[in-house]
Order: C-alpha cells, then structure tokens, then sequence
C-alpha cells in the first residue's frame, strides 16, 4: 500500500507543468494530494474510471494519461520505482467528474 503525503501545493494551476515543447500537463500523484486522496490505491480507482470516460468519449486515452515511473527514495539509501501519470487537462477534468463527491474539494470543483 502506498500512502501520499501531506500536499505541498494547495491549487491545481500550482501543479502545472510545463514541458520542452510548452505543453501543459499534471502529475497524477501530485493531483491526489491536490483533492484530498490519501493513498494512492484510492487515487488509481478514479484514474481507472476516469479512462473509460475518456475512451467512452472516443477520446485516445494514451494522449491524456501518459503512464509514467519514477523513481522515489525510501529510508536509508533504498530507492523504489512508482508508477504516476503525465495527464492533460481533460484528464484531470475527468478525474475530478469521476472522483470522491464526499470530498469538498471535489463537489467544489
């Protein structure tokens, strides 16, 4: 079980990326913490819901939620690799309509 931790950004624009090309994206680890998910098993439910919509729509789902892994360090010199997602703004858009509605930042968004 992999837990989050404490956010560190308190908005989604304060997350947003930028890449070599100008593209904008968002990290899905980073957008959990943003809507209040504590574990990230949690967190991948809604992703998981979130590309059926996306493909529902017959939108490709491989140009909105790019998986990708990083590499995290672990206590000591220990390092783990995870798995995140390199997602558009329709992504998150998806995630947030598919997400927790208990949450109040997800019924606000």
């Amino acid at each position: 079980m992999t837990t989050l931790q404490t956010p560190e950004y308190q908005s989604f624009e304060g997350i947003k990326h930028i890449d070599e090309e100008g593209h904008e994206y968002w990290l899905a680890r980073e957008l959990a913490n943003v809507l209040g998910y504590t574990e990230w098993r949690n967190f991948q439910k809604v992703i998981d819901k979130a590309t059926i919509a996306c493909d529902n729509s017959k939108i490709p789902v491989q140009s909105n939620f790019v998986e990708v892994n990083k590499i995290v360090s672990l206590s000591g010199d220990k390092k783990r690799e995870i798995k995140d997602y390199r997602l558009t703004r329709y992504a998150c858009y998806l995630i947030v309509q598919n997400g927790d509605p208990r949450k109040e930042i997800i019924a606000l968004a």
